[in-house]
Formats: structure tokens, sequence, C-alpha cells
């Protein structure tokens, strides 16, 4: 299991309008960018979680990045095959969706939206690689 460590460079929060609304939805999206490869065999990848509301009455947006360091050869070798197709492994969608979800939580409370709680769903089974803090 990869180590993982995490870092936030930017968190930003507002509240556009206090009008009070019949139905609220909420959209989460997570971006990775692409991941840059270190001498010590490490992964840096940035990611950007943007939460909407529509109506647009409010936004959330956390940009930070997390660093991967497999601890075994198969992991770097598997890490290796997602990121030339150019695809982030779920448990580590997963494992930033877990570390900001109570950020973004806490930052729902404050500007008094409800918090988006489902986690990213899985599109296809595969060779699973788990990940821990």
């Amino acid at each position: 299991m990869p180590n993982l460590g995490f870092r936030l460079d930017s968190i930003r929060a507002e509240r556009y309008s206090f009008d009070v609304v019949p139905q609220l939805n909420i959209n989460m999206n997570i971006m990775f960018g692409k991941p840059e490869r270190k001498d010590d065999g490490s992964y840096i990848i940035g990611f950007v979680i943007k939460v909407d509301c529509v109506p647009p009455i409010a936004s959330i947006d956390i940009k930070g990045i997390v660093i991967v360091t497999p601890i075994n050869v198969d992991e770097s070798k598997n890490l290796e095959e997602h990121f030339k197709k150019n695809t982030i492994p779920y448990p580590l969608m997963l494992a930033v969706y877990s570390y900001t979800l109570p950020i973004i939580a806490l930052l729902s409370r404050e500007l008094g939206i409800p918090p988006p709680v489902q986690p990213p769903v899985q599109q296809q089974q595969e060779k699973r690689v788990g990940y821990h803090l």
C-alpha cells in the first residue's frame, strides 16, 4: 500500500445569495492533473475539487497535491500502468475525497448549504491497490 501525503494550496468558499430556494442541486467534481514522477520514485499529482450549486447560490474550490510513494516495485508498476492510460486509480481518488470531505463539510455548514456526501462512483472493476495515509 503506497504512502500518501497531502498538501492543500488553496481553499475558497463563497456564498452569492441568501435567497431561499425550493430545490438545491449540489455538484461536486474532482479533477486530477498529470502525475509527475520524482527522482525518489514518488509521484506528485495535483487536484482540484469544485463544489457548485444549482441555482448558483454558493461555490467551494479546493486545490492541492497528493504525494504518492510506492512501497514496492509492484505498486510502482501498477501506478505506472494507470498513469500511462491517463487514469487515476480509484482508491487514490477515494483517498483524496476522504481527505477533503471534512473540510468541504465544514465550509458547507458555514455557508449554510448541505454538504455533498456521496463518494465518487467507481466506473469499472480492476486490480486494486490499497492506499493509506
